[in-house]
């Protein structure tokens, strides 16, 4: 399984000649993962949903909704970056070839997992495979085995196109996992989290309807 990516290492694309980054400067930025579904061609999709919130994965029992002025930023991030690659946003869930969600981490998480790794383990809200559509459950073509931490951002993109049922899994097809450091007000520092968005793209050239 491929280790987390910082965001500087990706951007350096290590050369022999070049000076090896400051490894101490990594723990001020944001971590980018990705990993897809190696046999996805997405030029056969044009049409996404989002959903206009974040969920909250923490320690709760009832479902939190992040909104406001960050997560829309964060939202917007997402809109703008799919939208450069030829994708078109769409309002009406139903219509949508993609699902993309968002999710932020408040606790931490273990997984390792070969078929059916739900993140947050039966968490409560509506990120789950019904809300989407008919589906059964969740199907990763990859292997998953890392741990999520607090501060931290998993992103996902469904195909809505799959065939549904009760027996059917909603296949993902790309996820991306934004690990950052934590602030001293609590909050997010959005501007990192944006740059983390845009970078998590960059190292996916394959994510393109173009």
């Amino acid at each position: 399984m491929k280790r987390l990516i910082p965001i500087l290492l990706a951007v350096f694309a290590f050369a022999a000649c070049e000076k090896d980054p400051d490894m101490d400067k990594l723990d001020n930025d944001y971590l980018v993962y990705t990993n897809y579904d190696k046999k996805a061609d997405f030029k056969q999709f044009s049409t996404y949903y989002i959903p206009d919130s974040v969920l909250v994965i923490g320690d709760k029992k009832d479902p939190e909704y992040w909104k406001g002025e960050a997560a829309e930023a964060i939202i917007n991030a997402y809109k703008e970056t799919l939208n450069s690659k030829g994708f078109t946003y769409t309002d009406n869930k139903d219509a949508a070839d993609l699902g993309i969600q968002v999710s932020y981490v408040q606790s931490t998480y273990y997984f390792t997992d070969y078929g059916q790794p739900e993140w947050w383990w039966n968490y409560p809200g509506y990120w789950d495979a019904p809300y989407w559509g008919n589906w059964g459950g969740w199907y990763y073509p990859y292997v998953v085995n890392y741990s999520i931490t607090t501060n931290s951002f998993l992103t996902e993109i469904m195909n809505l196109k799959a065939p549904e049922g009760e027996k059917q899994k909603l296949p993902v097809l790309w996820s991306s996992f934004l690990s950052g450091p934590a602030s001293y007000s609590g909050k997010v520092n959005q501007t990192l989290v944006v740059r983390a968005i845009n970078q998590s793209f960059a190292q996916s050239p394959y994510l393109t309807n173009k």
